[in-house]
């Protein structure tokens, strides 16, 4: 007999498992193919649209663009670059690498689509503009699909709450190894500092993020590297593994994990949790930017999901791989696959390099992430219910920090799936106005 139990079961494997990832990959491969393979054809152009935001970054008031794009980063470049792809090797072992990266490549074409159309069908407000896929929805999409937005921004809060706040606090406090206490007093420290920042409101959020991303991303680099380059005698072999096991995984893992379908599943499922492509969650960031415009900003996109998972997951990999650290297939592993990577140079001090790595992206998550809340409760309840939010927010990580995270993580995935199911079949919908954009790129 079918239980109340086993039907919510299976209803929350079906939303953030199977389903979620198909419909993504489709989704991809669709409109990959009809803009012309835009993450490819335009990924030059993007590379040097941020060169040049970076090098002279605008003055204005309100948040640019580049800041915009670097609030979105912020959010993406977290814990999944060091503990997701940890995780994903040793549940599906080096194979899942490679789906990891062929979700990320048609995730570029995704993401410059959700952008797009959030500057595209944003709204301005007397506090700056505001957008993203409740608002493409709403403005985009005949009225009969308009309750989809409202249902959209009711998923994202529990969303924003488990996936931006309470997993990146606890896989931090994770990596620190402290006692309740100690749990509980970097809780209240994560909470004033996430305080200061929200206060300050999404510009302030945007003059963080500008500064931390790009400081972090770079000593991450130097961190992988120094591994990779220690052991490049093995770089061919962790290719050839990440090859072979993403079909053969038994003859990587020696029969641990025999199933493709679990090694693509896996490697897919982690990509989509680092850079957030068809979620339409970093549309929101930037949309707040003033001087967007949906030609260019959708540029952006093809970056951070290149960033965020083409070149630091793929870091991580490696590190992992060439270190031939002992890894136990079929068991999930965390953020201790990379300090025992880092040990054969740094020794001792891989654990507080990392712990420190992991405080890092963690915060630059949670900061980044408000910027969604906020969003999303202004377009439920108004201004009120941003404020509200925005004291609220930041005492969520004194619960991320002294709880497990196993509950949270499956609460952040069933409602990442709700706004993933939602949000893909609106970007097919949408998809003629976004190529517009896109064919003089």
């Amino acid at each position: 007999m079918v239980t109340i139990k086993d039907l919510l079961t299976y209803l929350t494997n079906l939303i953030s498992g199977t389903f979620p990832f198909a419909l993504l990959m489709l989704c991809g491969i669709y409109l990959t193919l009809k803009s012309g393979f835009f993450q490819i054809r335009a990924f030059n152009k993007s590379v040097t649209l941020v060169k040049k935001a970076f090098s002279s970054p605008k003055s204005q008031e309100g948040i640019n663009s580049y800041q915009a794009a670097c609030t979105a980063l912020s959010s993406t470049v977290g814990t999944g670059n060091i503990a997701g792809v940890a995780s994903a090797i040793s549940i599906g072992g080096a194979g899942a690498v490679f789906w990891m990266l062929i979700s990320a490549l048609f995730g570029m074409c995704i993401k410059g689509i959700e952008i797009i159309l959030a500057i595209k069908y944003r709204e301005c407000e007397k506090t700056g503009y505001i957008g993203g896929p409740m608002y493409y929805i709403k403005n985009g999409l005949p009225k009969l699909f308009k309750p989809l937005s409202y249902i959209f921004s009711l998923a994202a809060l529990p969303a924003v709450l488990c996936s931006g706040n309470i997993t990146q606090t606890n896989a931090a406090v994770s990596s620190l190894n402290l006692n309740f206490t100690g749990k509980l007093i970097f809780g209240i420290i994560f909470t004033a500092l996430t305080f200061c920042v929200l206060i300050g409101g999404i510009k302030r959020i945007g003059l963080i993020t500008e500064k931390i991303i790009p400081i972090m991303s770079v000593l991450y680099v130097i961190l992988s590297l120094s591994i990779i380059i220690l052991n490049i005698d093995f770089l061919p072999q962790a290719f050839k593994m990440i090859i072979v096991g993403a079909f053969k995984p038994e003859a990587v893992t020696g029969g641990a994990v025999g199933s493709a379908m679990t090694v693509m599943m896996t490697g897919a499922s982690r990509g989509i949790f680092s850079n957030e492509a068809g979620l339409g969650t970093s549309a929101m960031a930037h949309s707040v930017a003033v001087d967007a415009d949906p030609k260019t900003q959708g540029l952006y996109g093809l970056f951070e999901v290149f960033i965020d998972t083409i070149l630091l997951c793929t870091l991580t990999a490696l590190t992992i791989l060439c270190s031939r650290v002992n890894i136990n297939y079929g068991f999930n592993a965390s953020s201790e696959l990379v300090v025992d990577s880092l040990s054969a140079i740094y020794g001792n001090l891989s654990t507080p390099i990392i712990a420190a790595m992991l405080c890092l992206f963690s915060f630059s998550s949670i900061v980044g992430w408000a910027v969604y809340g906020k969003i999303s409760t202004r377009f439920l309840f108004g201004a009120k219910g941003e404020g509200i939010f925005t004291i609220i927010y930041p005492f969520a990580c004194i619960f991320g920090a002294v709880t497990s995270s196993s509950f949270a993580w499956d609460l952040s995935a069933f409602f990442n799936g709700i706004m993933l199911i939602i949000n893909l079949p609106v970007l097919i919908l949408l998809s003629k106005v976004a190529i517009k954009y896109m064919k003089g790129n």
